[in-house]
């Protein structure tokens, strides 16, 4: 019997936009130098990067493995062989135990696990109670560490994978935001799709699996983040204890350039089965490390969201009517992406696109706070800025109650941080003045650099 599916949530969407994700990173940068007492970071000898957050909120402890390896570190030749690892860690065997012995034992421990491919990073995540903490930490560093393959294997899950980007490639909403990225980040190390090429897939050999496993599967390409109710002596010492004795294994540094913007609009268009009209507009955005950031969070927040974004207003005007609108930041360590997504009558998807593009250009010269105002017109003005800054707090605030969201925001953190003096994340946003919104939007929003792709009905034969 084929365990997976009682064991697993539903797997993540393969592109993250994580506005709130990215704010909780980084709101905790303080913790990092240690002034809490629940809270330590240490270093393995082999590399193994830890840090451990004792939240007893739950009778529940929350591991989260992140290695830094992503789509970005693919060939066109290995193009699929992450996404393929991500599956095998997960549902194949190890030299110990083979992959349905692995499920029925974590799913006796009552425990939630999954894993996703990314552009910068592999993430891998377990949740269950915490008097099963041990067996956590024995579990993962046996599917992690030691993973066992067959070629009958490999081909059953190559199988399992080829379907997932059928289904990828049948989602209008993932296929667009696919041919965004692939467009946006042309020429560059993002180019690729997180889910593979189909070719590579279907031609992978165990033999290149393994050799690809092993160059980047190492504690020193590793980040591990541990959060829930544990006793953090005990802890460090179990991390030690089980991960200590694997061989370090070092990894040359990887260079990747930082992305650069298009140099003219890009439009493609698609025909599926679908009834409504899918439009996505594509721009270059800071990166996870940029200060920039904060001011594009912000105008995200404003622009997309809630319950009535900005971007709304053109199309009411022209009576263009969607059923839904949303805009996402999405920052990766080598260049960053805004995502306008909307889904309209097809017949409407050009006017809404002139719309859309017409007041992004606008958007560097708008009045964003009630400070831009004067007199008694600050009476009648909405104050965009502060809405969106309480917006964000609320949001941060609120994920900070999800034990696997701080472990997974932990973890990233870890690998792509390059800025030791970054601050907290809503001490930055609060800094954030219409003066800001506006260069940023200028700088990101405003130029004719925009990836447009829109999907339509397939016309009738």
């Amino acid at each position: 019997m084929n365990l997976r599916y009682l064991t697993m949530k539903p797997k993540k969407p393969y592109i993250l936009f994580a506005t709130v994700l990215l704010g909780f990173i980084l709101s905790f940068t303080p913790i990092y130098s240690q002034e809490k007492e629940n809270t330590k970071y240490f270093e393995l000898e082999n590399g193994l990067k830890v840090f451990l957050y004792n939240k007893k909120t739950l009778p529940l402890i929350n591991l989260v493995f992140a290695f830094n390896l992503g789509t970005k570190d693919e060939s066109e030749e290995t193009n699929g062989l992450v996404h393929i690892l991500e599956h095998c860690i997960l549902f194949r065997g190890t030299e110990f135990h083979s992959g349905d012995e692995i499920s029925e034992n974590i799913r006796k421990h009552g425990a939630y696990f999954n894993a996703y491919t990314g552009h910068d990073l592999s993430i891998f995540e377990l949740n269950l109670p915490s008097e099963y903490a041990d067996f956590a930490l024995n579990n993962q560093k046996e599917i992690l560490f030691n993973l066992k393959l067959t070629q009958k294997e490999l081909d059953e899950e190559k199988e399992v994978i080829l379907e997932e980007i059928s289904q990828i490639e049948d989602d209008p909403l993932k296929y667009e935001t696919s041919l965004v990225y692939q467009n946006l980040f042309k020429n560059h190390a993002y180019q690729k799709p997180v889910y593979g090429k189909r070719e590579v897939i279907k031609s992978a050999t165990v033999e290149q699996v393994e050799k690809f496993y092993k160059s980047y599967f190492t504690t020193s390409n590793c980040a591990l983040a541990v959060v829930g109710d544990f006793q953090m002596e005990k802890m460090e010492e179990n991390i030690k204890k089980v991960f200590g004795n694997l061989k370090k294994e070092e990894i040359p540094p990887r260079k990747f350039e930082k992305a650069s913007p298009p140099k003219k609009i890009i439009e493609i268009k698609k025909e599926m089965d679908v009834s409504t009209g899918y439009l996505a507009i594509g721009m270059l955005a800071p990166d996870f490390n940029h200060e920039e950031q904060y001011a594009i969070d912000l105008l995200t927040e404003i622009l997309g969201r809630g319950i009535n974004p900005m971007l709304n207003h053109p199309l009411i005007e022209r009576r263009i009517f969607v059923n839904s609108i949303t805009m996402h930041y999405g920052a990766h360590k080598y260049g960053g992406i805004v995502l306008i997504n909307l889904t309209l009558n097809p017949r409407r998807i050009n006017a809404a696109k002139r719309q859309i593009i017409q007041f992004l250009k606008k958007s560097r010269n708008l009045n964003y706070s009630k400070k831009d105002y004067h007199g008694e017109f600050q009476l009648y003005a909405i104050d965009y800025l502060e809405s969106a800054k309480n917006k964000i707090k609320f949001n941060t605030h609120k994920s900070q109650e999800i034990g696997l969201v701080i472990a997974e925001s932990l973890a990233k953190f870890m690998l792509m941080n390059e800025n030791s003096k970054r601050g907290n994340f809503l001490e930055n946003i609060n800094k954030i003045t219409s003066s800001d919104l506006r260069k940023a939007a200028g700088k990101y929003l405003s130029k004719n650099a925009y990836i447009i792709v829109s999907i339509v009905p397939k016309k009738k034969s």
